[in-house]
């Protein structure tokens, strides 16, 4: 009787070792399945670096020509963004081009191959959408804004220098009121809606950071010591 004892205590344990053996490797088995089961890759990475590259582009060749102009151009950029006033607007609208069109498309990617590869939570359902909201409104949004502050800036500041050699007797307001009327006043009702897509565009985008992140953390598998 106690032989019998002895052999069944045995035979429990190595039960037991097996059962925990096997659930240690149905758990590693879980989580391998749960690793590969997603792309390495970002698709949303993917698109944004193109769109970086394509405003990269955009942002070279409107640095050419406003180059260029400098040189060969009469008055010239440089001239016309020396002079202040409605060139100021050139000076900004290229400046916020370069900071909001490549650079952050760019740094946009980051944030997508991050949730995508890092987290390993791949976009779908609603934030699929929000994510070509934010692909779309603001980099379209961000070019049309921009682009017509520099095309502003650019017909205001040589229209200013034009004004005031044509007529020397006129005060800078004059010349100033003159460039408003003729030039500035007819683009804030074009900028407005171009700043709205990019804004839109952008909180699209960040609704869908949040929603992703969420949906990475509690899908995350628990790891144990």
């Amino acid at each position: 009787m106690e032989k019998i004892n002895k052999t069944n205590n045995e035979l429990g344990k190595s039960h037991a070792v097996i059962r925990t053996a096997q659930s240690g490797k149905q758990a590693a088995t879980d989580d391998t399945k749960w690793q590969i089961s997603v792309s390495p890759t970002s698709r949303w990475a993917n698109r944004f670096i193109i769109a970086a590259i394509v405003q990269g582009a955009l942002a070279a060749g409107v640095t050419s020509y406003l180059l260029y102009d400098a040189v060969y151009g009469s008055p010239g950029p440089a001239r016309i963004v020396a002079g202040g006033s409605a060139g100021t607007w050139l000076t900004v609208g290229y400046l916020g081009y370069i900071m909001l069109g490549p650079l952050a498309a760019a740094v946009t990617a980051l944030f997508y191959q991050h949730l995508e590869v890092n987290l390993r939570a791949p976009y779908k359902g609603w934030p699929n959408a929000f994510a070509w909201l934010h692909l779309v409104l603001m980099n379209v949004g961000v070019v049309g804004a921009t682009w017509l502050m520099m095309n502003g800036g650019y017909r205001g500041g040589a229209l200013t220098i034009t004004l005031e050699a044509q007529n020397p007797t006129w005060s800078i307001g004059q010349v100033l009121g003159q460039v408003h009327v003729q030039v500035l006043s007819g683009y804030p009702s074009y900028i407005a809606p171009f700043a709205a897509l990019a804004i839109i565009g952008a909180f699209a985008g960040g609704l869908g950071f949040v929603a992703v992140w969420r949906r990475a953390l509690k899908k995350t598998p628990a790891t144990t010591s």
